[in-house]
């Protein structure tokens, strides 16, 4: 027997259903629909159970078995809720392991939320291969309530969200993709009231590969419930509990479907031979890169969507819809069939999804693939971002470049280091700490979210992100109407001669595909600063397997005074190791072997190589050369020592300046993560400054300023900012950072 499935505007030929264990011979009957059996509160979820008969093979197949419901709202709206199977189970732990066993057999359920009080109808209709039926009207009441509702971009400001009721959301909180171990939901009772409990109101999960145990899709027999086009019902079951507990203690969840690993064949966590999608797995893909176009995958897709919207898009703590992460260290990406995937699919989401969450997706490559991001049909624009020598300062460039988009952008993933936590390094979590004020600061619709939880929550820094949730409390962000500026600082007494300082070269993250970046590269630095092809790469390949991106590094010096440059590792390749070689003027003055020192079958990224190796580079004109001529890559970022004069304090600061409040985040130039975790190096502190803020409404203004480690007020006083707009407010002495917020009185 063939089945026919629209796919688009044509019509593409499919096989028979997949026999499941679900499969049932009954003439097509609704035989009930049981309304909700308490009160139910605007926006509360409303969930209606279906007894239904119906003749089909696989209830997670739209073309075997549809079941929908027409929904008519108070005042005469329709909206059509798709349906969905589900089971119930109980759950315990024993030894630390979660255990799931089913409660009852599965049933057939219509959930949506109820978005304005008042009366509501509800019509169920089924339709299988025989034909299609209709209930008898369910009608119920909902009481008004004070939920905000489901989180929009902004239509005051597009660069930030808000809820129905319009109430600002500033997303503050991390990552919580999977649990740690055996305890599976038992581990999501420990994190997230405990993040809410410091005001934490937004995380992440992930719903694939499927050693993941949120993960609806397995491989499998068929006959046992698991393989392509099914979805595992615990699996399902889990992530209600959870997207419940989220709910109960205030946290918007991004739901991110599917990851790179499905799709990935080697190298960087693979995981296409065992994924159900491949074709040796009973899958529809011969090769990864056939996911994008072919029909019988979209298909499969599409019900994956149709089941998702069904079951999870009634809480109106789903922030949003994430198609992939890091969708571009799939196999061989191609920019152009992927960017059309995303239409498509974005374009049907929102088709069946009646609340319209927000839709994203995501991307290794800091620079994000702007053909994809800038698609109207992705509503906001992420950042992934690990490594490099200060690796908080480098998201700034990235933000002021995706705030061109028009969107609400903000950092998805962060960290120190994508092969590792490194908080053995860094056990104050510096790389929890930096990102979350740098992206307050600097225009981000919502905080940096650090990668690493489970560390995070086990060396207690819960409290980083406390003291973001009080500093930024009660902003109305997109009333506010924000814009970046740049901060100036002064001394109080100019200091002769001028004292030096470092120079640290600017990089992007690091891409295993052909790039710009992953070409040779040349740079000058004279007295003026840094010149030509900035910024370098912030991953040196060698001359194995990724030959094709050798992108050795040429500077360039004309300076009236010595230096020393350092190239500082942040970790080498575990799949073979790599080499460094530094050459003056042609002449070797530096050489390291990289030895990959894994057992066999073992790739853990090497970290013992990881430190500073420096050079020094007399006065005037000299060429510098440096090269990985090793098996593989290793990740850098470049630091020249005593290199431009220091005309101004030696801070740093990022700010942005609203109608009635002015943030800014203000720390020692220096205090870069590898200084600081890797190099253990003493930093001196700033003597005290003042500190320039531009752009800044002409009046009176409360100036405080804030311990950003115990997110408490240090200081205040009040300042009048005349018609220039420069707000001049002092600064205290510096050994760390400090933040500062204005507010208009």
């Amino acid at each position: 027997m063939l089945w026919l499935f629209v796919l688009g505007a044509g019509i593409a030929v499919g096989a028979e259903p997949i026999r499941t264990p679900y499969a049932r011979r009954e003439p097509l009957q609704i035989r009930r629909v049981v309304p909700p059996a308490s009160p139910v509160r605007q926006y509360g979820v409303v969930e209606l159970v279906v007894e239904l008969a119906a003749t089909y093979d696989n209830p997670f197949d739209a073309s075997d078995i549809a079941l929908d419901a027409r929904v008519t709202l108070p005042g005469g709206k329709v909206r059509s809720v798709p349906g969905f199977l589900y089971r119930p189970f109980d759950r315990k732990e024993e030894q630390s392991r979660e255990v799931l066993l089913p409660s009852g057999e599965p049933s057939w359920r219509v959930r949506f939320a109820a978005p304005v009080a008042g009366e509501y109808t509800v019509v169920v209709v089924a339709r299988d291969r025989t034909g299609e039926r209709q209930s008898e009207p369910v009608r119920f009441a909902v009481e008004a309530s004070d939920d905000p509702g489901f989180v929009r971009v902004s239509p005051r400001d597009h660069r930030y969200f808000e809820f129905d009721n319009g109430r600002a959301y500033f997303p503050i909180g991390l990552n919580l993709c999977w649990p740690g171990g055996a305890r599976g939901t038992y581990d999501y009772d420990a994190w997230i009231p405990e993040f809410a409990k410091v005001g934490c109101n937004a995380t992440r999960l992930w719903l694939s590969p499927d050693w993941i145990v949120l993960a609806l899709e397995r491989s499998g027999r068929p006959e046992d419930g698991f393989g392509m086009g099914q979805f595992d019902l615990a699996a399902a079951w889990r992530l209600d509990y959870v997207l419940r507990l989220a709910t109960q203690h205030g946290m918007y969840v991004k739901l991110c479907i599917d990851s790179y690993n499905i799709l990935r064949p080697r190298n960087a966590y693979p995981h296409w031979e065992r994924t159900p999608h491949n074709a040796a797995n009973g899958g529809p893909l011969a090769v990864p890169t056939d996911f994008w176009t072919n029909p019988a995958m979209e298909r499969f897709y599409r019900d994956k969507l149709r089941y998702l919207v069904a079951r999870y898009g009634c809480f109106t703590h789903v922030l949003s819809w994430e198609f992939w992460n890091e969708v571009d260290i799939t196999s061989d990406f191609k920019a152009e069939p992927v960017r059309e995937w995303h239409q498509r699919m974005a374009r049907h989401v929102r088709s069946i999804d009646p609340d319209a969450h927000l839709i994203t997706t995501s991307f290794a490559n800091s620079n994000g693939v702007p053909t994809i991001d800038q698609l109207a049909e992705l509503d906001y624009v992420q950042t992934h971002r690990y490594g490099g020598f200060d690796p908080a300062a480098d998201l700034a460039s990235y933000q002021a470049r995706k705030a061109e988009y028009g969107k609400p952008h903000y950092v998805g993933e962060v960290g120190a280091d994508s092969g590792g936590d490194r908080f053995a390094d860094d056990p104050d979590g510096m790389q929890v700490h930096d990102p979350l004020w740098l992206t307050v600061a600097n225009g981000g619709s919502g905080t940096a979210q650090p990668w690493f939880w489970e560390k995070i929550h086990s060396r207690h820094l819960h409290p980083l992100f406390g003291a973001v949730v009080r500093f930024t409390s009660g902003i109305d962000w997109p009333a506010e109407q924000m814009r970046s500026v740049e901060p100036r600082f002064t001394w109080e007494q100019p200091t002769e001669p001028l004292p030096r300082k470092d120079l640290v070269l600017d990089t992007v993250g690091e891409s295993w595909s052909p790039s710009e970046y992953n070409r040779p590269r040349t740079v000058q630095l004279d007295r003026s600063g840094v010149h030509g092809q900035i910024p370098l790469a912030s991953i040196q390949h060698g001359m194995g397997g990724h030959k094709d991106k050798h992108n050795p590094v040429r500077l360039e010096t004309d300076l009236p005074w010595p230096i020393r440059f350092g190239v500082n590792v942040h970790g080498v390749s575990g799949w073979g190791g790599a080499a460094l070689e530094i050459r003056l003027d042609d002449r070797v003055v530096l050489k390291k072997d990289f030895s990959d020192t894994n057992p066999p079958g073992e790739h853990k990224t090497l970290l013992q190589y990881c430190g500073s190796y420096e050079v020094d580079v007399p006065a005037g004109r000299h060429v510098l050369e440096l090269e990985n001529g090793g098996p593989d890559w290793f990740t850098c970022s470049y630091r020249l020592r005593d290199a431009v004069e220091c005309h101004t304090p030696p801070l740093l600061g990022w700010a942005t300046v609203g109608r009635s409040n002015v943030l800014a985040w203000v720390r020692l130039e220096a205090r870069a993560w590898t200084r600081v975790c890797v190099l253990k190096e003493s930093l001196p502190p700033c003597a005290p400054s003042m500190l320039v803020l531009p752009e800044v409404a002409a009046g009176r203004w409360k100036a405080e300023i804030w311990d950003t480690h115990t997110g408490q007020v240090a200081g205040e006083r009040m300042i009048d900012v005349a018609a220039d707009g420069e707000a001049r407010f002092p600064l205290p002495e510096i050994a760390t950072d400090v933040a500062v917020r204005l507010k208009r009185q």
